[in-house]
């Protein structure tokens, strides 16, 4: 199978796949496969936690509730530092646990919860520091964040994977086209791809996660207190041209 890469190369690739090569007349349209192709970088992001972002947050004080918002509707977080020194997750419920005036407590933050009636207020993701800031912090938040959208007048891009994984794209596409229902349907075909896509799939998520070993984050003594560069796999803006 020839080297994929940009987006086009998957386009043309599963075009050469359900033989649909006459420019004149395509069996399937490119919004068809936008789509589609779409639907499994989604799929893909959220599952493997692959693709990191980088947001030095604004800055918490008292002022601002010890609030800070994450922007980019990142699908989950990584890591938090406060001063270059990572912090944990916790709770409101184990934080209550602790004591009754924990929401009063002030100081320098070494945890972090979210609240669960943000997630319907804002489009950002906010997350709670505790205790509550006594001073101007620098903060740095890492998330796990989606995939930019692909879109066939932009073939060239490329896709937001690693190299090696770029052919389980073509292969969640080839399994959401033969299970369409339209002329080309093919179960059997569809069933085929599927496997293949979701042994990427579950190939993508164990290389995201042993490059970058929890204990690291969660408790993992000295390596867990000075942040260095923890960009993953790959730059959030995708591979350079």
């Amino acid at each position: 199978m020839a080297e994929l890469s940009t987006y086009s190369d998957v386009i043309d690739f599963v075009r050469e796949i359900i033989q649909d090569g006459d420019s004149n007349y395509r069996v399937v349209s490119d919004d068809d496969l936008d789509i589609w192709a779409n639907e499994t970088m989604r799929e893909l992001g959220e599952y493997a936690e692959y693709i990191d972002g980088e947001d030095t947050a604004p800055a918490a004080t008292v002022a601002s509730g010890g609030v800070i918002s994450v922007e980019g509707d990142p699908y989950g977080v990584w890591r938090v530092e406060i001063e270059d020194e990572a912090i944990h997750p916790t709770t409101s419920r184990e934080l209550y646990k602790q004591s009754r005036t924990w929401q009063a407590q002030t100081g320098r933050p070494r945890w972090y919860y979210r609240d669960s009636v943000d997630s319907y207020l804002s489009d950002d993701l906010k997350l709670h520091l505790w205790p509550l800031p006594n001073a101007t912090y620098t903060i740095r938040v890492i998330t796990t964040v989606p995939a930019d959208d692909l879109d066939s007048a932009s073939g060239t891009d490329y896709v937001m994977l690693p190299l090696w994984a770029v052919p389980v794209l073509a292969w969640g596409v080839l399994s959401k086209f033969y299970g369409a229902e339209t002329r080309m349907v093919n179960r059997g075909a569809a069933s085929l791809f599927q496997m293949m896509y979701d042994d990427g799939m579950v190939r993508l998520r164990a290389r995201s996660y042993s490059r970058l070993q929890r204990q690291a984050f969660w408790g993992g003594g000295r390596k867990d207190v000075v942040g260095g560069d923890l960009r993953q796999l790959m730059p959030a803006d995708g591979f350079p041209v």
